[in-house]
């Protein structure tokens, strides 16, 4: 279900992600879903949360 979360763009933290899914350890699902392969960005917030979310392949910049 994050997986799918992800997919369609959002950008979540990981309690809002534990909320929607109904389950209280979403950073290990992001762990999982990182460790497949698939490219999560995540940056850390002034308020201390990590902000996470998918960046495929096709939208990532590059240098030339």
């Amino acid at each position: 279900r994050i997986r799918t979360l992800f997919l369609t763009g959002g950008k979540y933290t990981a309690k809002q992600l534990n909320d929607v899914c109904g389950f209280n350890d979403s950073r290990k699902a992001i762990s999982v879903l990182r460790s497949s392969g698939m490219n999560i960005r995540d940056i850390r917030q002034d308020n201390r949360c990590k902000l996470y979310w998918y960046q495929s392949e096709e939208n990532q910049l590059t240098l030339f």
